[in-house]
């Protein structure tokens, strides 16, 4: 099948109070619209809403079982096909598997019809047709050789089998290829590589295969998958089981019969043979006439093999008894099968036989609503995994016609359909409820409602009142419990009557309908989808168990609708519009049928229908007819009508039918009360029509009869004359009931005949207010809405129109709105007047009206013929074609002509060629310019356009050329010199267009001037540019489109320029330094709490701090902005003096505040450490700064590195504790530095901190100098050895004057030095938990030291203590030691100047 896809909506109505309380006459109301459709949707007023009548406790039902996938007619006909010939293969004893071809199950049926269609099998083998297969099955073309060899192991024999083995040749069968067959070796194969799926698979215990049985073997129902049928029965050896006997008829066989059989075919297979002839054994024929070997038949007899019969290898026929050897079958067999066999003739009997007529299954368990409900909701919820109600319509619609077409998925739902109400109780109340029980007042007001299912077929509009008996599903409604997925197939309601559908409860109900103008072109398709299910059920469509894929047929033409009925809506089905449609989930409906006045015809043409199909009636349409005319009195006006016609035409074919049998020569009749027999007695013998009029009897068959149609099929012995007329109604009693039904519709029809005969006339028409006068007595009399009713309100409509509009044509008017009617079109209003059937005025206005049009057309065709029309003529001819409502082709020209000026005229004023001189008028722009050429598209061609439009477009390509040129200058695409740049915006200076492209390239090409000349002046001044100056001139230059050949050259020194910062970086900062290069390197020229912040900010991470240290960063980074040298130089020594006296003056403010010597109101005052938090007391070790004297708790700052090698008195000895902020570098030594200032001179870039690391440099020289001198002195040098001596270390002097030479000597320092630098540096960023005492920080380092130890440092210290130095030399060390503390170099004069202040302390 095809995809589905939705079909459009069927109409759907809203009726109104009034409107709802006459059932059959809104529905007669509605039927024009909603008949064109087939199926209409019809939803209540909200207050109806009617009682659930049903006794839920008690209801019980049984379902029936359907399986979705066998509803389809494209699947049922393809699982028939496979089921053929899997019978086909299990009566020979072969076990039958589908093949797989592209990892999928092969379509068979597919392929069987695919080679059918392009010849057969030996015309696509012939032809090399194969491909053209594949494409057909959509597979790959590779698959040609797979797909021959599957047709001919499984179809072509089947193939042989169907047609009786007549006019078939085997030529192109490959069964046996160059072998010997003999009983020694009987299936020796052909070399041609076998297919790769086994044909044959065991299939026993699926359960699925033993739903479907196939003449006493379980057949495949889903053939496919690796599953094949379950062999039953028995396999008889031949001479265990033949008879002992068998009697056979002697023939004789002759060798010339033999050799001319053989050489007019020599190409023909034993097969052909095998389908008709068994092998006959030679032990157990050994008495007859004929020779061992041969084969019979009843009229030939031919040689079969001509190797000697092997007993073991002899099959018997489970059917006939004929034998047959293995190796001489087709296929050839390589063992005896286990289980019953069946010979060729058998199998053609069999698989011929017709098969029987699908239809559904009852189930075996009985529901209740309760326990179905429950079911149908688990089901539903299972199968889409998600609650009932949150699975959409649509999904349960495409899931469902997915299932329809799928042949490998089996889902069975279960439908409480057609269950009985007489059984079974109604969903609406009934008058006869209350008999069992008193009903409530609303109740009973549905009970009696016009809408209420068991009211509507009895109504008085509605035929089947006069019905006596009660019919079940048309008289009497029928009930029906669904679930999802349970489906009603295509079909027709019996007699093609009209059917009502009620919805109590429950889901929605997907409805999908036909109208009936397309029924037998639905039926066309349907029989043309499956031939053969026709050809063995022509009535199948009448079973209600076949569907198809609404996409399909509204792909083959057929007009389909839909829609979802819910809860409390109506569906109506019209006559003979095929509906079907299936249920969204759990839900409880209702239907009937009804007959109003209008089925009357459609009634007897589908007892015409039945008649041919040989279909039963359900009741005789001429017993309802007659019954409803006995009564005329009572009947409509509207019924009264349709009956009489009706009569009328029963009544001409009775007396033609009673005619013709007294033309048969029968002549004896009796009358027959019809309508007391029962329907099944009364039947015709043929066409199985219930007869009522009359029929024919044969004396030898008394109890069968024949309607009048086929009298010639009741009896082949009887002669005619024999046979006996049974009339109801003698042809004398029919025109009495005829008349009075005509006096009833006297009125009705007299008043048809004047409307006829109005429409008739084509002189001496009526007008139109006669006409409408016709309208308002059909009004009065409540004459029904029948077609000629419906012709005459659109006559009178047109009319009116009509007059309307050609009033409108000819009166003249001050305000005219130009309508879209054309000169064709006044001519065929013109024609459509003549033709109405009523005459109006203005028709002859109408005719001048046009005869001015043509005048018109004429004078403008001579104005647009001159070669250049004047503007004043077209504007003449333009106001003139005001006067004419309607729409002319000759104005477009006109308007195009005057188009075609005024774009002449705009091209002209952009381009500047009507005044050249004015200057104050800019050039056009690039829109301008393709806004002129796409208006010019527009105008209609013409010479002068046309020129114009060349020039244009030459003048758009040249500018777009240099445009583009510079749009690639400008993005770089092209690189560009300024000359290069210079040439292009000169060139497009000459283009009389303005160009933004080439505006914004001469822009460019001004800065990329001034840059060169900023470089220019740049590397024109006496002293190399600063390193932020040419990163500046590189960030201006980078965005530039212009190629310049400096910025490399610039940028080349800024990279060299960046290296050298980011290296020297790595020697003094330490990591995750607060300080920048530059800081570090300057002296620091404000001692203030901001670097406290930042080491607070280690731990805070405060964004307003870090935002606030940013600002202080950046405002103590530059001493100076001059770029003079000298300059530079001096105020790095104003800076190194006030950073001198700022320590001096922090020192004092320290050591007093650690005296006590504070303000008691400043709470600052008591403040200690980066923590800014006072002394902890006792509980707490503090250590001082050496540098600015203040006091840190140990907590909050890292400790001095310990040097564990060292004896306690050494390290007592050289503690020194600097600040974080006053220790703010690595302190690198000074041969590295000097490394660094050589690599700076060779940089043609002046860096900041480059001439601060000079600065620095020379400062630390110059001290490292003064300090040498100092320590040079006898007095100093006798009180380091002394100090030295003191503390232990009796080499100190030696290394301290050794190293002081390897530093002079030596331009690189030790790699030990690097990995003491990064030693040090990760214990500072280490904090240890606080120690209460220096002694404690000590231990931690040296945690075993002897008692003679202890004694000597105190000793030590003793001596220390007796130290004395001369107050000046001491204050001078002071001074020294302060300067070189703050020096970011590491120096060993700092450590012997330490030495000997220690001495002193």
């Amino acid at each position: 099948d095809d995809e589905f896809y939705a079909p459009p909506e069927c109409p759907v109505f809203e009726p109104n109070e009034e409107e709802f309380a006459d059932p059959l006459g809104y529905i007669n109301k509605i039927r024009p619209i909603a008949e064109k459709a087939g199926i209409c949707k019809i939803r209540p007023p909200p207050h109806w809403q009617p009682p659930f009548a049903i006794d839920v406790e008690n209801f019980r039902f049984t379902p029936r079982v359907q399986r979705i996938n066998e509803l389809g007619i494209h699947t049922r006909i393809r699982l028939q096909f496979i089921e053929n010939v899997a019978k086909f293969w299990d009566l020979q004893g072969q076990v039958f598997k589908l093949p797989h071809v592209g990892g999928k199950a092969l379509d068979l049926y597919g392929l069987h019809d695919s080679v059918r269609q392009l010849g057969g099998f030996q015309d696509v083998c012939k032809n090399k047709l194969w491909n053209t297969v594949c494409n057909k099955l959509s597979l790959p073309k590779n698959f040609g050789t797979v797909l021959r060899q599957h047709y001919e192991r499984i179809l072509y024999p089947f193939d042989i089998m169907k047609s009786g083995g007549a006019n078939l040749s085997l030529d192109n069968v490959d069964f046996f290829s160059n072998q010997s067959v003999s009983p020694e070796s009987p299936m020796k194969r052909s070399k041609r590589k076998p297919v790769d799926e086994p044909l044959f698979a065991d299939v026993s215990n699926n359960k699925e295969l033993a739903k479907l049985q196939l003449f006493g073997s379980a057949g495949p129902k889903m053939v496919g998958l690796g599953l094949m049928a379950e062999q039953k029965g028995r396999m008889r050896s031949y001479m265990s089981s033949y008879p002992s006997e068998i009697k056979v008829e002697n023939m004789e066989v002759k060798k010339e019969d033999i050799a001319s059989a053989t050489v007019s075919n020599p190409n023909v297979s034993s097969y052909l043979y095998n389908l008709l002839l068994p092998c006959n054994n030679t032990n157990v024929q050994k008495n007859m006439s004929h020779q061992r070997g041969h084969c019979k038949n009843s009229n030939i007899i031919k040689l079969m093999c001509s190797k000697d019969s092997n007993d073991s290898l002899l099959l018997l026929c489970d059917g006939c008894d004929d034998s047959y050897h293995t190796f001489c079958l087709i296929p050839p067999l390589q063992n005896v099968p286990i289980g019953e066999w069946r010979c060729p003739k058998c199998i053609a009997k069999e698989c011929n036989k017709k098969t029987q007529a699908y239809g559904f299954e009852q189930a075996r368990k009985e529901y209740t609503l309760q326990s179905f409900g429950e079911m149908a909701d688990a089901f539903k919820s299972e199968y889409f995994t998600k609650p009932v109600h949150m699975v959409p319509t649509e999904a349960v619609e495409r899931e469902f016609w997915r299932l329809v077409g799928s042949l490998e998925e089996d889902l069975t739902v279960e439908y409480g359909a057609d269950i009985h109400v007489i059984e079974n109780g109604s969903g609406f109340p009934r008058m006869c409820d209350a008999e069992r029980r008193q009903l409530s007042s609303e109740e009973e007001e549905y009970a009696k409602s016009g809408w209420n299912l068991n009211n509507l077929p009895v109504q008085e509009q509605s035929l089947l009142r006069s019905i006596s008996g009660d019919i079940s599903g048309m008289k009497i409604p029928w009930v029906y419990v669904g679930m999802c997925f349970s489906a009603f197939c295509w079909h027709i309601e019996d007699h093609w009557t009209y059917s009502i559908n009620y919805m109590h409860w429950g889901e929605p109900k997907t409805w999908y309908g036909i109208p009936r103008e397309d029924a037998m072109k639905f039926e066309q398709v349907m029989h043309d989808s499956a031939p053969e299910l026709f050809r063995h059920h022509p009535d199948l469509l009448h079973h209600l168990v076949t569907t198809m894929n609404p996409a399909t047929l509204m792909n083959k033409g057929v007009r389909v609708v839909r829609t979802n009925q819910c809860a409390g809506e109506f569906m109506i089905t019209f006559p003979r519009a095929y509906h079907a449609g299936f249920n969204q989930g759990y839900n409880f409906a209702e239907a009937v049928n009804f007959c109003p006045a209008d089925w009357v015809p459609v009634g007897r043409q589908c007892v015409a229908h039945y008649r041919k199909m040989k279909k039963t009636c359900v009741f005789s349409h001429e017993e309802i007819v007659c019954k409803v005319a006995n009564n005329p009195s009572s009947l409509d006006v509207q019924v009264a009508a349709v009956i009489y016609r009706d009569m009328l035409i029963m009544m001409q074919q009775e007396k033609e039918l009673r005619k013709q049998l007294i033309d048969l020569g029968i002549t004896k009749a009796d009358r027959e009360a019809f309508e007391l027999l029962p329907d099944d007695e009364r039947q015709c013998l043929f066409c199985r029509t219930t007869c009522f009029l009359s029929a024919v009897t044969c004396p030898c068959k008394p109890d069968s009869l024949a309607c009048l149609y086929h009298v010639k099929n009741l009896c082949s012995t009887c002669n005619t004359t024999d046979y006996v007329l049974r009339y109801r109604y003698s042809l004398d009693e029919l025109p009495p009931i005829l008349h009075k039904l005509k006096q009833r519709a006297e009125a009705f029809d007299t008043w048809c005949d004047m409307v006829n005969e109005a429409f008739k006339k084509t002189s001496d028409k009526l007008t139109l207010p006669e006409l409408k006068v016709l309208l308002s007595e059909s009004e009065e009399g409540k004459f029904p809405e029948n077609d000629l009713l419906q012709r005459l309100k659109s006559v009178v409509n047109e009319a009116e129109i009509c007059s309307r509009v050609s009033q409108q044509l000819v009166n003249t008017r001050k305000h005219r709105t130009r309508c879209c009617l054309t000169l064709n079109e006044i001519k065929a209003f013109y024609k459509q007047l003549q033709n109405l059937p009523c005459a109006l005025p203005h028709l002859k206005q109408v005719s001048e009206y046009i005869e001015n049009i043509q005048d018109f057309i004429a004078s403008v065709e001579v104005g647009l013929g001159k070669e250049e029309p004047a503007m004043d003529e077209i504007t003449k001819l333009l106001e003139d074609s005001s006067q004419f409502d309607l729409d002319l082709p000759q104005i477009p020209l006109l308007h195009q002509a005057l188009q075609q000026a005024r774009w002449l005229k705009d091209v002209r004023s952009h381009l500047l060629l009507e005044d050249p001189e004015d200057e104050d008028r800019a050039p056009v722009t690039l829109e301008q310019l393709r806004k002129l050429i796409d208006d010019g598209i527009s105008v209609a061609p013409k010479q002068s356009v046309e020129r114009a439009m060349a020039e244009l477009q030459e003048l758009l390509v040249l500018a777009e050329s240099w445009e583009a040129k510079a749009r690639d200058c400008l993005t770089n695409k092209v690189q560009v010199s300024i000359t290069g740049a210079t040439s292009i915006t000169d060139k497009a200076k000459q283009i009389p267009v303005a160009l933004p492209q080439c505006a914004k390239l001469g822009e460019a090409i001004k800065k990329a001037q001034a840059w060169l000349n900023k470089v220019k002046s740049v590397q024109n001044q006496d002293y190399y540019p600063y390193f932020e100056v040419l990163e500046a001139l590189s960030h201006q230059a980078r965005p530039m489109s212009i190629k310049m050949e400096q910025l490399a050259l610039i940028e080349s020194q800024i990279s060299s320029a960046r290296s050298w910062k980011e290296q020297t970086s790595k020697i003094f900062l330490k990591k995750n330094s607060l300080f920048t290069l530059l800081q570090v390197l300057n002296p620091r020229v404000e001692i203030s709490s901001s670097v406290g912040a930042k080491w607070r900010k280690r731990k805070n991470r405060s964004s307003i701090d870090d935002q606030h240290l940013e600002k202080t960063n950046k405002s103590n980074t530059n001493l100076s902005d001059s770029t003079d040298p000298i300059k530079v130089v001096a105020e790095f020594k104003e800076a190194e003096k006030k950073e001198m006296e700022m320590l001096i003056l922090l020192r004092e403010s320290n050591d007093a505040k650690a005296l006590g010597f504070f303000d008691a109101d400043d709470e600052d005052a008591v403040l200690y450490c980066i923590c800014k938090k006072p002394s902890s007391g006792k509980s707490c070790f503090m250590l001082q700064c050496e540098v600015c004297h203040d006091w840190f708790h140990t907590s909050c700052v890292p400790l001095p590195k310990l040097n564990n090698s060292k004896s306690r008195v050494s390290i007592l000895y050289e503690l020194k504790f600097l600040c974080p902020l006053c220790h703010r570098s690595r302190r690198p030594h000074l041969t590295t530095i000097l490394s660094l200032l050589l690599q700076l001179q060779r940089l043609p870039v002046r860096i900041r901190e480059g001439e601060a690391l000079q600065c620095l440099t020379e400062r630390a020289m110059s001290w490292q100098d003064k300090a040498r001198r100092i320590l040079s002195t006898d007095e100093c040098q006798n009180a380091l050895q002394r100090a030295v001596k003191l503390a232990g270390d009796t080499e100190g002097v030696e290394k301290n004057n050794s190293r002081r030479r390897k530093q002079r000597t030596s331009e690189s320092h030790h790699p030990d030095d690097e990995k003491k630098l990064c030693k040090i540096e990760r214990s500072a960023d280490v904090v240890d938990e606080p120690r209460n005492s220096i002694d404690d920080a000590i231990d931690s380092n040296s945690e075993a030291h002897s008692t003679e130890e202890t004694m000597e440092a105190a000793e030590a210290l003793a001596m220390f203590a007796t130290f004395n130095h001369p107050s000046t030399t001491k204050s001078q060390l002071e001074s020294m030691m302060l300067e070189g503390d703050i020096l970011e170099v590491s120096l060993p004069e700092t450590q012997n100047i330490w030495r000997i202040l220690q001495a002193t302390q």
